[in-house]
């Protein structure tokens, strides 16, 4: 026991040290989320050529895609229309978002930069192709089940594509930033 702390109890200021590495996160990670959102608008009206471009490859691949698996599909631009449903494919059906959620969340994890370079290398064309993935899916159900479109559009994906950047952010620190760690410690 500490003289000056007769009963053992921690001062607050230690407590606090051991969430710092947690604070700091938490503060870069919705830091960077508030940046991106209220820039987003500016910079979407400054690439918006790029995102064009990338609503279009999204629309071609999605289309391609059904095609490979039987379905009946034609693409124009950023619509793509199968013989019961057309959608229009818009900058947030391209995943984007998502992709800048992750890279905010790796960016504000502690870890050097080549990890967290990585991590947006591996993981951002990953949940690119999981949006894929995502579009085929709404497009097939709403050609089969137009009524049912808008919940798995609106509320099923949503909650699956926070759950999926969660789970490619945490496959990133255990694959990635705690690999190193692991097999020094396997061979101690």
């Amino acid at each position: 026991m500490n003289k000056n702390n007769p009963k053992g109890i921690k001062p607050v200021q230690s407590k606090l040290k051991s969430y710092k590495p947690i604070i700091r996160f938490c503060l870069l990670f919705f830091g960077l989320l508030i940046l991106l959102t209220t820039t987003f608008p500016f910079l979407s009206d400054k690439f918006n050529s790029q995102i064009t471009w990338l609503m279009v490859a999204t629309t071609d691949i999605t289309g391609f895609l059904l095609k490979v698996i039987g379905f009946s599909v034609q693409t124009h631009g950023n619509i793509l229309s199968l013989p019961h449903f057309s959608v229009e494919i818009v900058g947030e059906c391209t995943g984007l978002y998502e992709m800048l959620i992750f890279l905010a969340a790796v960016i504000a994890y502690p870890s050097n930069w080549r990890k967290k370079l990585i991590g947006a290398g591996l993981g951002i064309p990953l949940l690119y192709l999981i949006n894929i993935i995502r579009m085929i899916f709404i497009t097939v159900v709403g050609n089969w089940s137009p009524q049912t479109f808008d919940f798995m559009h609106m509320y099923f994906w949503q909650v699956a594509m926070i759950l999926i950047i969660l789970s490619v952010w945490v496959l990133w620190i255990e694959k990635v930033v705690y690999y190193e760690r692991k097999t020094v410690d396997l061979h101690s």
